[in-house]
């Protein structure tokens, strides 16, 4: 389970924002606008954290929206078996019970009611795209309202004495079902037979671990505290189902010992009880453990400077970054400012190590920071930027939608600049491309492509555009321009020689049709041969011979021109003289321009 997004509504300086969260996730902003609140709200989340009446945005205009939410969605697999009724012991799955949203993700939110002047326990709601077309969810329906549904309605079932039998049936016999993209369940066990799904599905949550900025300066100090705790919660989550299997044996236990015990109360008056259900609230297994760590001559490590703990917490993502993982169980770590109390030297080095981290599926990494440095060191697309709105409402920009001069502003520079420069290019092929180029050593000599920024425009109409624009005119940053010459004609506008434009129509055009053809097992025409410089490939590829790796075949194309810039394609490529005379010039082109 995988955490993918995340909606904030009236908490704190957010009144209604939503956000993606990729595997790494760097949170940029000024002082005070709400960076720290991401963390906190997660913390809130996952762990339970306190939260009170103050957490409660201030800017709320009406008693009626008193209320926090704090939602969470999550990649799953929607057909994994799943146990959701409380009174059986029968798989389903979230696709065949519509539990799912709009997105095919599982989104859970936890709602918190203000309107009493206190932050009551948290409501917990599915919002899923569901069927509207019964009163109450089928999902949360006893055994007998779900016979009554089906024989009010002539359905049969296979076996009406199992629930998700009837529930299959209904939907499936209901003539016209329709759906509300956005429909909420309620999860709570007071009137409905539906079990706790958040205590379901938290068993499966990533481990949300925050290692904050501020620090005390108690025995416990919490910088050296929370690294302690991330250990043993990296550590046990690879036990995980071993310590699952014994809970079920203990619980299964615990209800024989309770059955025995109802056998003989009934003994004494058999109208006492007619069950004996134990609520059983077992501990986390981490929580189970704690340590400290002394040094060699027996000082506390806690009395160590915050710089050395801070490195301390370094150490801990080198060794987890090498560490092979045999828990399917995710970790999220949130960091706020790794940057505090460190060297410039160990800020990359820990930068190094979660951007290492962060390519592993089961590892997620969200940090805050103030420093331009730190933020160069990512792609744009990893970046959460952080501001306040006219209306006081904190917003939250990311990836095309991210105002590059805003940025700039807030951080004092462009942040995922490099010092070079950027290079502004039509889509990622054509980064990948230029790329892979720059691994030929012959090329790589003339210039090294590494050491600029690439950011894709998404079209050579946005290309033109910037050109024409020159959005950066302002800042200290060189930017040069590469465009496929595509089919138009039309002159493209030139501005101190920083224009790039491709001899041939697209970048997928350069490679040559046999390596193509090997590919994908396919043979052109001789039409395609001949007119291989002017064609689109990926198009023909799809489109004249069947190549179908969507259901879609613009994404097909999209998977095409991806497998194009793949290794094992470039291992088998060799450019004719021509092409290669060019690439020569680009890359000439490119030094002289970045170095005037």
């Amino acid at each position: 389970m995988k955490l993918c997004k995340v909606k904030l509504v009236n908490f704190r300086g957010y009144k209604n924002a939503t956000f993606n969260i990729t595997n790494l996730n760097v949170i940029i902003g000024k002082n005070d606008v709400g960076k720290s609140t991401i963390i906190d709200a997660l913390d809130i989340y996952f762990n339970d954290a306190p939260i009170d009446i103050n957490d409660l945005n201030v800017h709320i205009p009406n008693q009626d929206s008193k209320f926090i939410e704090i939602s969470c969605c999550f990649e799953v697999n929607p057909q994994e078996p799943i146990t959701l009724d409380s009174s059986e012991n029968t798989a389903t799955c979230l696709e065949n019970e519509y539990l799912l949203n709009k997105d095919g993700l599982l989104e859970i939110s936890k709602i918190y009611d203000c309107s009493g002047g206190k932050v009551g326990k948290a409501s917990i709601k599915i919002i899923a795209k569901h069927p509207n077309n019964f009163e109450t969810p089928l999902i949360a329906l006893k055994i007998n309202d779900l016979k009554r549904i089906a024989r009010e309605n002539n359905i049969n079932s296979t076996n009406d004495s199992i629930k998700k039998e009837i529930r299959k049936a209904i939907f499936e016999q209901t003539a016209n079902l329709t759906f509300d993209d956005e429909f909420p369940i309620e999860t709570s066990t007071k009137d409905t037979d539906i079990i706790e799904l958040f205590k379901k599905f938290k068993d499966d949550f990533p481990s949300y671990m925050p290692f904050r900025a501020d620090r005390t300066n108690t025995d416990k100090d919490k910088e050296v505290n929370d690294t302690t705790k991330a250990i043993t919660k990296t550590v046990v989550a690879g036990m995980e189902a071993e310590f699952q299997e014994m809970k079920n044996k203990i619980n299964a236990k615990i209800q024989e010992l309770a059955s025995k015990t109802l056998e003989k109360l009934k003994t004494f008056d058999e109208n006492i009880a007619n069950t004996l259900k134990p609520d059983i609230d077992s501990k986390a297994l981490d929580s189970l453990f704690s340590f400290t760590f002394s040094c060699d001559d027996g000082i506390s490590f806690n009395k160590r400077g915050s710089g050395v703990k801070r490195l301390m917490l370094l150490s801990f993502f080198l060794a987890d970054a090498e560490r092979k993982n045999t828990s399917n169980k995710g970790v999220i770590y949130a960091i706020e400012e790794p940057e505090t109390s460190q060297h410039p030297d160990f800020q990359i080095m820990l930068m190094d190590t979660l951007k290492q981290l962060s390519t592993a599926n089961d590892r997620q990494i969200l940090l805050t920071t103030h420093t331009p440095e730190i933020v160069k060191m990512v792609n744009k697309e990893n970046l959460i930027f952080v501001q306040k709105s006219d209306d006081k409402s904190v917003m939250v920009q990311q990836n095309d939608d991210i105002e590059l001069k805003k940025v700039a502003d807030t951080l004092g520079i462009l942040p995922f600049v490099s010092y070079k420069g950027v290079i502004f290019v039509e889509g990622t092929t054509d980064i990948k491309f230029l790329k892979n180029l720059n691994n030929l050593p012959t090329l790589k000599a003339i210039v090294d492509l590494t050491q600029f920024t690439f950011i894709p425009l998404h079209g050579s109409g946005n290309v033109d555009t910037w050109i024409k624009e020159n959005y950066l005119k302002d800042s200290n940053v060189k930017c040069l321009y590469f465009k496929d010459r595509d089919d138009d004609d039309a002159p493209t506008i030139v501005q101190d020689n920083n224009v790039i434009k491709t001899s041939k129509r697209e970048i997928e055009n350069y490679i040559p049709f046999t390596v193509v053809e090997n590919r994908f097992d396919i043979h052109f025409t001789d039409n395609e041969k001949q007119g291989w410089t002017d064609i689109d490939v990926a198009s023909v590829v799809v489109n004249n011979h069947g190549i179908h790796l969507n259901s879609d075949n613009k994404q097909s194309e999209k998977i095409i021109k991806d497998i194009l810039q793949s290794k094992d394609v470039w291992d088998n490529i060799t450019f004719s003289v021509a092409d290669f005379s060019e690439f020569q010039n680009w890359f000439n082109k490119i030094k002289v321009f970045f170095d005037a």
